[in-house]
């Protein structure tokens, strides 16, 4: 089933008084979802400035095939730019973490799925959550950004308050102009994003579950030493990397997308039938 505005603001906030005090309506396309589907279940994170709509034909997949999927939205997204203003990474970690308990409750077993920011996020609750979940797939995840983002948002914190986004990093010329997210953020929101990368990446070797890397070789956003550093500190003995020749950084959504789906499914299902024997 799908969740209605009303329900993403409250009984998928599961406490967060950040997100159910927001009162911006949320953007169509933008809504969070649940599809019940059995007792394994996917939590679907999406990337920043994003929303679940990137995560939507992925759960669905998911959901045919017999494991339940849902995403929700993260802290000040899916409803206007001015509400990321004064959100920081916490805010972000703390609502993955609440979502985790909230299908861990109807769910035996838990994968986490996240894209982008989404998919730094899945590590880091991974890290924390070992003995709560069953593995992690991060998408396009970023351990590093370019270099001169850094310097450029010190410049730019104190005069300009919203930084645009220049594209949206879709090949897929159909999928990059129904996509469904901010084409500007604020500059506090994004330098959290920045603060937020070395802690994801002091805590890699903390992942002890079962994990896919997933990277697109023309990602024009994350720099392709990120899922390789990654991969290497990952401290799970039972990891794997797969890299997309097809398609940018939006992988569920581009042109290798059904590769996408299709390896996220068997990477959980291959792991479920080894539980079991």
């Amino acid at each position: 089933m799908t969740l209605s505005a009303t329900t993403a603001l409250t009984g998928w906030t599961h406490g967060s008084t950040l997100t159910a005090s927001i009162l911006s309506p949320i953007m169509h396309g933008a809504e969070p979802f649940l599809y019940e589907a059995g007792e394994i279940g996917c939590l679907l994170v999406h990337g920043f400035t994003s929303t679940p709509f990137e995560m939507r034909g992925l759960g669905r997949y998911l959901a045919d095939r017999g494991i339940a999927a849902s995403a929700g939205l993260l802290p000040g997204h899916g409803t206007t730019p001015a509400d990321l203003q004064n959100v920081t990474w916490r805010d972000w970690h703390t609502e993955v973490d609440a979502q985790l308990d909230a299908m861990l409750v109807s769910c035996r077993r838990v994968y986490l799925v996240g894209l982008s920011l989404g998919g730094a996020l899945s590590l880091y609750v991974a890290a924390r959550r070992s003995a709560d979940i069953a593995g992690v797939v991060a998408m396009s995840a970023p351990i590093f950004l370019p270099r001169p983002l850094g310097f450029v948002l010190n410049r730019m914190r104190r005069r300009v308050p919203y930084m645009k986004k220049p594209f949206r990093d879709i090949q897929d010329p159909v999928a990059r102009a129904n996509h469904v997210n901010y084409m500007s953020a604020p500059v506090d929101a994004i330098a959290s994003l920045v603060e937020f990368l070395p802690l994801v990446r002091a805590s890699l070797p903390l992942v002890k579950v079962p994990a896919l890397i997933i990277r697109a070789r023309r990602d024009h956003v994350v720099p392709p030493a990120s899922s390789r550093y990654i991969y290497r500190r990952l401290g799970s003995p039972d990891k794997s990397l797969l890299t997309l020749d097809k398609g940018f950084h939006i992988v569920t959504v581009d042109k290798a997308r059904e590769e996408v789906y299709a390896a996220i499914h068997d990477f959980i299902s291959e792991r479920n039938v080894k539980r079991e024997t």
